[in-house]
């Protein structure tokens, strides 16, 4: 009797360890990063960010991060890192070590055209480089999660 329902604790355990483990799938077309770290190239890194993050959805890119660096070709009509527009040129690669993935594509916003290039882990680990084409190059860290391809939409605020 003691061994059966020592076998059924266990059994019980394995299940729950088992269903625990399955992992959220990155898919690189369907995304949500929420930044909480930003590092740019002549500033002092920014921790404990709230409220920005990049989506990729539906063949767009929503995009609401804070941006300091400097601007090679000022543009006054310029809003930042503050937009939703259509991705360009989507690819996706596999980390050296083949632990990670990697997205880069591009978006025109006005004048400038921004590259991004995120770097997900399965630790939902989650890397953004951005190179504005008038301004230094500026990267941000945070935590992914999947999103559905289609559904209700996303807004900036």
């Amino acid at each position: 009797m003691k061994r059966r329902s020592i076998a059924v604790i266990m059994g019980l355990m394995l299940a729950v360890c088992g269903w625990a483990q399955q992992q959220e799938t990155f898919t690189p077309e369907a995304f949500h990063i929420n930044v909480t770290e930003i590092h740019p190239v002549s500033y002092a890194a920014q921790y404990g960010l709230n409220d920005f993050s990049l989506t990729v959805r539906n063949d767009s890119a929503f995009v609401l991060m804070p941006y300091f660096g400097e601007a090679y070709v000022p543009s006054f009509d310029y809003p930042g890192l503050h937009f939703d527009q259509k991705y360009r040129g989507l690819k996706v690669a596999t980390t050296k070590k083949k632990d990670g993935i990697i997205v880069t594509f591009s978006v025109k916003h006005g004048i400038v055209d921004h590259q991004f290039t995120v770097t997900a882990y399965p630790n939902h680990k989650a890397y953004i480089t951005v190179i504005p084409s008038n301004a230094q190059t500026c990267s941000f860290a945070g935590e992914w999660s999947s999103v559905g391809r289609k559904g209700s939409s996303l807004s900036l605020r």
